[in-house]
């Protein structure tokens, strides 16, 4: 498999929380399948995601910007890709992947993930598969199904995964499914 993922997720965990350590055996097991993983290139998930892509020999890619000027890119990227803003950064992030995990974040998280589904839904992006990884998201996005939030082109696109192994399986699937 070759392609690039990109992983979305909190910018807070450290080292020693679950989250870090679940987005690290993420990109673990995407590099291991043969992925790029992209990601917004500082810490917290981003670091996390890279660093076990690395560590597998993996090619690391990570979107900053210049609004983040006081933060360092994390060490663990191949390369980076500049923005000048958020919006940017975004769009580039969605431009470069093929597909998508998104584990536990908060607003900007959030914001990425919808504007996948946003773009997918107004035809400005083909349908990509979007993994959610973990706590919260059977529960998210349950109520927002339940809710008449989440339209047809976001439901097709969308699985949850409980675990690494299982995320990347469904990345494979569907990334097979949408390209063939």
């Amino acid at each position: 498999m070759s392609g690039a993922v990109a992983v979305f997720g909190s910018s807070e965990p450290d080292e020693n929380e679950p989250a870090y350590r679940l987005a690290y055996r993420t990109g673990l097991a995407l590099a291991n399948a043969g992925f790029a993983v992209v990601t917004g290139g500082y810490g917290g998930i981003m670091e996390a995601a890279s660093r076990g892509a690395r560590d597998a020999g993996g090619r690391t890619i990570g979107v900053v910007s210049d609004i983040f000027s006081a933060r360092d890119a994390n060490p663990y990227l191949s390369e980076t890709l500049g923005s000048r803003d958020l919006y940017e950064r975004t769009r580039r992030l969605i431009d470069a992947s093929d597909g998508y995990i998104v584990l536990a974040g908060k607003a900007g998280t959030l914001a990425e993930l919808t504007w996948v589904w946003a773009l997918a839904r107004a035809g400005c992006l083909p349908a990509r598969p979007v993994v959610p990884l973990g706590d919260p998201w059977p529960e998210v996005l349950g109520i927002l199904d339940k809710h008449g939030m989440l339209d047809p082109i976001a439901l097709s696109m969308t699985e949850t995964a409980g675990d690494e192994r299982e995320a990347v399986e469904i990345m494979k699937r569907r990334l097979a499914k949408f390209s063939g």
